[in-house]
């Protein structure tokens, strides 16, 4: 394999800072088809359980369920159920607007079942929020996602879809799915009742599929829902038509670091909120690393460049001195080929025969080269040496002809050939 040229090297090298620069997504896919004993363990290592919040039943009680009584009251309670693991939802700065935006996925069946004969209180919400604590004082209208200081105010960095069963002054009704926005007052909401579905019907247990998607391209978030006529029954396909579509830039609204998770609340009045299965996948960038880690990123990423560059100059050399290797090569074996080619002298040899090629010994220069005057030691014998420059010859078939016009010559009044020399750094010499 030949030694790689000095641009293929620059290519690889640009490659690798291209490839250090350019932030890449990993997915986060997870998925809980029930809440039973057998998963009941692997989802209480995976998720945080915030004020009364458990897993009862098969399923995720985000407020309690009705078998707590003897511990606690049911009536003004907030939960919230969060994903432990932490996301990184954009890899640029919280004010870089041309950043790339993460995706996310969800889908989760619910039953929200009325405790006080069939009248709803409060609701659920899907939850994206910059830390897993529920706020104090966040039970009844405020769903476990604020309070009275903290609603409205984008500083809280919360983003909800909520499953309302109670009207407040600014719902549209009491039976709605609205998206909200650092705030329990909905940016939009649809009333559910024109579809013919009851969040909270209270005589029968209800059942409703619910898809959220998150778009980070088209930075489009829509919201679908779809009735199950049992918990076993299988899960109906997603509808075509969302039921709320809404033009959302995640950089605007949430923190860059998010949480993902279930909020809920009861007030006066009293309502199951149970998630009885969940899926989701996030489409996020890798978090911050170790100290350990950025050190040895600030370190070798650079080692690794220095390394790249030494590569390429090393091989640029040894590219090169492989041609001249090459070249001499060539020389050598057509110097064997001429007739009565004399001994090789060591250049040692010919630099103690001219006194290290002392300007006083110089005879002439001519004939591609310079000539001068030398005593072998071992023979006593005085020689000229002719040494050839580069600049002089326009190639090895110059040189090639220079020294076969020498070797062939036989004239009293001319000095024979004796030997050559072959130097790896500049060209041979000829001793006559």
């Amino acid at each position: 394999m030949g030694v790689a040229p000095p641009a293929t090297i620059t290519t690889i090298v640009l490659f690798l800072f291209f490839c250090t620069a350019v932030a890449k997504l990993e997915t986060y896919s997870h998925s809980y088809p029930s809440f039973n004993k057998s998963l009941k363990e692997k989802a209480n290592s995976e998720l945080v359980f915030e004020n009364n919040a458990t897993i009862e039943k098969d399923a995720l009680q985000v407020t309690p369920d009705t078998g707590n009584t003897a511990v606690f009251g049911l009536q003004n309670q907030s939960g919230r159920i969060m994903f432990r693991k932490r996301f990184k939802l954009w890899d640029g700065g919280d004010g870089d607007i041309n950043s790339t935006v993460a995706s996310f996925t969800t889908y989760f069946l619910v039953n929200m079942y009325p405790v006080n004969n069939g009248t709803t209180g409060e609701g659920l919400a899907f939850l994206i929020a910059p830390t897993l604590q529920i706020p104090s004082n966040s039970y009844g209208q405020y769903l476990g996602l604020t309070n009275a200081t903290l609603d409205g105010q984008s500083s809280n960095g919360i983003l909800a879809v909520e499953l309302d069963t109670v009207k407040q002054s600014f719902d549209i009704d009491n039976n709605h799915i609205g998206l909200n926005i650092h705030s329990i007052r909905s940016v939009d909401s649809k009333s559910l009742t024109p579809k013919n579905i009851t969040l909270a019907p209270g005589t029968t247990p209800a059942f409703h599929n619910i898809w959220i998607h998150y778009d980070g391209v088209e930075k489009i978030l829509r919201v679908y829902i779809k009735d199950k006529p049992e918990v076993t029954s299988p899960t109906p396909p997603m509808p075509e038509t969302p039921i709320i579509e809404y033009n959302l830039d995640l950089r605007r609204t949430v923190n860059r670091y998010s949480y993902f998770g279930f909020a809920a609340s009861t007030g006066d009045l009293i309502e199951l909120n149970c998630v009885l299965q969940w899926n989701l996948t996030v489409n996020y960038f890798p978090g911050p690393k170790s100290p350990w880690m950025k050190i040895l990123l600030g370190v070798g990423i650079p080692v690794v460049v220095a390394v790249v560059a030494l590569a390429a100059l090393l091989g640029r050399y040894l590219y090169k001195k492989r041609l001249v290797d090459r070249s001499q090569s060539n020389i050598l074996s057509r110097l064997r080929t001429l007739p009565g080619m004399p001994k090789e002298f060591r250049f040692r040899e010919l630099k103690k025969a001219t006194n290290n090629f002392d300007e006083k010994r110089k005879l002439g220069q001519g004939g591609y080269g310079v000539v001068y005057r030398g005593v072998l030691p071992e023979d006593n014998v005085e020689v000229a040496v002719k040494w050839f420059s580069r600049e002089s010859l326009k190639g090895e078939d110059d040189f090639l002809a220079e020294l076969t016009i020498i070797n062939r010559l036989r004239h009293k009044h001319l000095v024979r050939l004796l030997g050559k020399f072959f130097f790896n750094s500049n060209l041979p010499s000829i001793v006559s």
